[in-house]
């Protein structure tokens, strides 16, 4: 295993998948993106999502609306999307205005349509082990445990987070009866004792807590194998702004075994997740459901055929 897992090929991998399904199924994939207000780092990433969807043959349309349009001005919108066949995903982008329930919004898109996987119905899926969609940024880190052969089994794996959007969903699909999975999972959270003594003992750390540089080297033990899903923006001495992971990459690094970086590592990975999951909704609306096993094994059999 390298010291460092780049995302970059995992990246590449389920961006081959993509394309090959879309080819073989002849898709014209189309993502309806929502973002509401204008902030400065959420437009970074959508411009970067549009750009990456283009290369893949898939259609972005970028729904731009202003900080001040109410939540029932955002849920008739997202109720049109829904009931449109030539729309086959939709990703809202957060942070949402204060005035905008969250709850309200994920609730309001059709699981089908659900890119990031936020519907209730897709999150107990995960719980039950149903096939569905998969949220983005727990299937990049697993789908980067798969092919760096990153296996929990027999570990202590803890989890740094309890989010609805990694923490929670992250620890279910790593309890999963599937390979790469059936992991023993501690999560812990901002109200957790005791926290370094717990994550010392942790052979497998995922952090997921949004706060930069938070997890030190005191913090984990030799040989640990760390995976930083935080991506947090500092401001460095030079007052110029850059981001850093979770974990405090610089002082961990001689410790781990191997370690993810930020960027570069598992935010990579996750665009390339949401475009996978445009795929499957596409294909679900056409009539054609593949199992989360068969989208694995299609991932993984593909890089055997290339190679």
């Amino acid at each position: 295993m390298e010291k460092v897992l780049s995302g970059k090929p995992v990246a590449t991998l389920l961006d081959k998948a993509t394309a090959r399904l879309i080819a073989e199924y002849g898709l014209v994939p189309q993502m309806l993106l929502i973002q509401v207000g204008s902030d400065p780092a959420s437009a970074y990433y959508v411009q970067s999502i549009i750009k990456h969807g283009t290369k893949l043959g898939c259609k972005t349309t970028l729904k731009q609306l202003p900080e001040s349009t109410s939540e029932k001005e955002l849920l008739d919108f997202i109720y049109a999307a829904n009931a449109d066949p030539t729309i086959h995903g939709i990703m809202i982008q957060k942070p949402l205005p204060k005035h905008i329930s969250d709850n309200s919004i994920n609730f309001s898109i059709n699981p089908d349509k659900d890119l990031d996987c936020l519907h209730p119905i897709n999150l107990g899926k995960i719980v039950i082990e149903a096939d569905g969609l998969l949220p983005c940024t727990p299937a990049a880190v697993y789908y980067l445990m798969r092919y760096y052969q990153i296996d929990p089994i027999g570990k202590n794996l803890v989890i740094l987070g309890r989010s609805s959007v990694v923490g929670k969903p992250m620890a279910n699909i790593l309890l999963w009866k599937k390979a790469f999975t059936n992991a023993t999972v501690t999560v812990c959270h901002s109200k957790t004792s005791y926290l370094k003594d717990i994550t010392s003992n942790a052979d497998i750390l995922i952090a997921a807590i949004g706060r930069g540089n938070f997890v030190s080297s005191d913090m984990v033990k030799e040989n640990v194998i760390l995976l930083d899903v935080g991506i947090n923006e500092i401001i460095n001495d030079e007052g110029i702004a850059k981001y850093v992971g979770d974990i405090d990459y610089n002082s961990c690094l001689d410790k781990a075994m191997a370690i993810t970086p930020v960027p570069g590592g598992i935010g990579r990975i996750t665009t390339s997740v949401l475009f996978l999951n445009l795929i499957q909704a596409c294909l679900t609306q056409l009539g054609v459901n593949k199992t989360v096993d068969e989208i694995i094994t299609f991932i993984f059999n593909a890089n055997h055929e290339d190679n």
